[in-house]
């Protein structure tokens, strides 16, 4: 099976129509269902206990874990003296946190199951952009993140890669929260 955070939209939604397409079973964790998902399981990846929840599900699914795709994301834009912590953390727990506490929580399945993890970063985390600082630095964490998981996975059959994005033809900026 391989698990896909954010598949309900986007580009995680386009990634579960090809698995579903080349024959795998989709598990969906986010707030919205996907139409392509085998399971979804539905629950807010901002909230750790959230997090904790889904991966519980996940477990209970009895069929072997080939893959996780972290890319549940959501994206900034805010000018310097705007960013507010309420949007720093709304972009660091769910493009980040929820990454981290879902591996991390299943992480003796992923062993156990030699499970390829492709966390989604995307350019931003490889140059600065006017208006992103919380974005890109959510992206250059989840690069930081699989390089982590590179190291502490080294001796499994466990790949781990950052899949960095550029930009492409999707809703995400349109789910940018209203300026007060």
């Amino acid at each position: 099976m391989i698990v896909i955070t954010g598949a309900s939209d986007g580009l995680g939604k386009q990634l579960a129509k090809i698995c579903k397409e080349s024959g795998k079973t989709v598990v969906n964790i986010s707030r919205r269902k996907c139409e392509y998902a085998d399971y979804n399981i539905l629950h807010n990846l901002r909230e750790g206990s959230e997090i904790i929840k889904a991966a519980k599900e996940v477990s209970a699914i009895n069929e072997p874990l080939d893959a996780i795709v972290n890319c549940a994301g959501v994206m900034s834009i805010e000018p310097l003296g705007k960013i507010t912590e309420d949007e720093i953390k709304r972009v660091m727990s769910t493009n980040v946190k929820s990454a981290i506490l879902l591996v991390s929580n299943l992480i003796d399945r992923i062993k156990k199951d030699g499970t390829d993890i492709m966390n989604v970063a995307s350019t931003v985390g490889f140059k600065g952009y006017v208006d992103q600082a919380v974005y890109g630095a959510s992206k250059w964490a989840m690069r930081g993140f699989s390089a982590n998981l590179q190291v502490e996975l080294k001796d499994t059959p466990c790949r781990v890669i950052s899949f960095c994005v550029g930009g492409f033809n999707s809703d995400i900026a349109k789910r940018l929260p209203e300026k007060k």
